[in-house]
């Protein structure tokens, strides 16, 4: 009897149902519950510094994994004092790379995002500013009592100040940055009396925000050389072909690693890519950089986004080469094809793809291989990465920004854009299969069978009709797209299939 072997599409389909079903699709809604009267923009203030051992506390020791290293990273200020809520707030997280002062012997000045996600699936994040701490400095500690007192010991070298928020907002923080450090290292009562004006700060849309805000200054001097990267700026940097890749990585729901040297550019990087999905969301795993001690969340078997130092490769080499095999070596078939591993300076390394020699981007016949491998059409796959090298010349960067969203959601549009027309209806079982079916293209109806179950766009499907991000957002900005580019849909809810002109002139415009 002949053996039949399960089509790519149907495993396709059968791997996104799993990742669905086993995987938390609940995304932080904290941003949607916020008013503007009770809408705090900073929760926490923390500074971090490496501690010997021995002057830490149990818990600060149990966060590192019980590891050799003499000094790990301890909270040498906190405001409002953390009391019985400090297991929230690992000060490894903070200072991820607390190994390679032993590692390494060299550290920089960095700024970068941790992402917090607590046991409900909300989300806060965590801006962190490294800064040199100054010699003959007095940290200050702010106890549990709420009274602070002086720590007379001498140090010098890095510390990292922890700015924790619900809103994900760069901008808001590096420009409070320079003042708190400065505070920090010169006036510490000064650093307590800005901590409680700055936990009574309020977001609002109205103009005279920026004049209740007391601490929000401008670096004009340049006291703090800490670097604010837009999405343009680093997906130029790793390059389009790349970026697109692991995108479309993204969207499969795949686990991917993000490497380099340094914290910023691997964080940066996993921000810009996470980015790139807007107005879709990630709902799985997502740490921009993870600490050193830690680095066997790399072995969760579900989707994820993780940053990683390249020193700690060698700890998961047979994660990304089984069968006890550490060679990296781009012939090597037994990779692990669910794992994704992208050096932001050596680009694409799993799974091990063709490029130009000496050549960090990957080349575009190996692009649309992987493409056609992932499940993707390659036709709009093509179009995608044309119109987003057509952003690479725009030099004002928020610009650049804009139209690379711009672009993504016109790919979205195209592929799954006729949703509308099922209404909330579309995620039964019998109308997924119609909406997979009502595309004008038979190669997006291929690539629909599987995708309709992807937990990622049936999240974004579910809410449309409840959430509202005003007339600047990302979801508005996404429904005018969609008028104009969205497909009409070949059938409808009853199965029946409507007529072919207008599916014929949308085929003729866009393909």
């Amino acid at each position: 009897m002949q053996q039949i072997h399960p089509s790519p599409l149907s495993k396709n389909i059968r791997r996104a149902r799993i990742i669905r079903r086993k995987t938390t699709t609940v995304y932080c809604d904290t941003l949607k519950r916020l008013k503007d009267e009770d809408a705090v923009l900073i929760n926490q203030i923390l500074i971090i510094r490496l501690r010997p051992r021995s002057e830490a506390t149990e818990f600060e020791c149990s966060c590192v994994n019980n590891s050799n290293i003499d000094s790990i990273p301890s909270v040498d200020f906190a405001y409002p004092p953390m009391g019985s809520n400090a297991s929230n707030f690992p000060p490894q997280l903070f200072y991820p790379d607390f190994m390679k002062g032993t590692v390494q012997r060299r550290e920089e000045r960095e700024t970068y995002q941790v992402v917090l996600t607590n046991d409900k699936a909300e989300r806060t994040f965590a801006f962190c500013f490294k800064f040199p701490t100054l010699p003959q400095h007095s940290s200050i500690i702010s106890t549990d009592s709420g009274i602070s007192t002086l720590d007379n010991r001498i140090f010098t070298g890095l510390s990292v100040l922890v700015l924790i928020s619900p809103y994900p907002n760069e901008g808001y923080f590096s420009e409070l940055a320079a003042d708190l450090v400065l505070a920090f290292q010169r006036d510490n009562a000064r650093l307590l009396s800005m901590c409680r004006d700055l936990l009574q700060l309020r977001l609002t849309t109205s103009e005279s925000f920026d004049a209740k805000a007391k601490y929000i200054v401008r670096d004009e001097y340049g006291r703090q050389q800490w670097t604010r990267s837009h999405m343009s700026t680093i997906l130029k940097k790793i390059g389009m072909e790349n970026a697109l890749f692991i995108f479309l990585n993204m969207l499969a729901e795949r686990r991917i690693i993000i490497t380099g040297s340094n914290v910023t550019d691997v964080s940066q990087t996993v921000h810009a890519l996470v980015r790139l999905l807007a107005p879709l969301e990630w709902p799985h795993g997502l740490i921009p950089i993870l600490p050193d001690s830690q680095i066997e969340y790399c072995q969760n078997p579900t989707p994820y986004i993780y940053g990683l130092l390249r020193y700690n490769l060698s700890r998961i080499s047979e994660l990304i080469v089984p069968q006890n095999d550490s060679s990296f070596s781009p012939d090597d078939n037994t990779l692990n094809d669910d794992i994704i591993l992208f050096d932001v300076e050596m680009g694409i390394i799993v799974p091990p793809i063709s490029r130009p020699k000496n050549k960090q981007k990957i080349g575009l016949k190996a692009l649309l291989e992987q493409t056609e491998l992932i499940g993707f059409p390659r036709a709009a796959v093509c179009e995608l990465l044309g119109a987003l090298k057509s952003c690479i010349p725009i030099k004002d960067a928020e610009k650049a920004d804009y139209k690379i969203e711009k672009k993504i959601m016109i790919f979205y549009a195209k592929l799954f854009g006729h949703y509308r027309s099922f209404g909330q209806d579309i995620l039964t079982a019998r109308n997924r299969k119609l909406f997979a079916r009502a595309h004008p293209c038979s190669e997006t109806r291929l690539f629909l069978n599987w995708f309709i179950e992807n937990g990622i766009l049936q999240y974004f499907i579910s809410i449309q009709e409840t959430e509202n991000d005003g007339c600047c957002g990302l979801k508005f900005r996404f429904q005018k797209v969609l008028k104009k580019y969205a497909p009409p849909a070949r059938i409808n809810l009853e199965g029946k299939k409507r007529k072919a002109a207008k599916s014929l002139i949308w085929k003729a415009l866009n393909h």
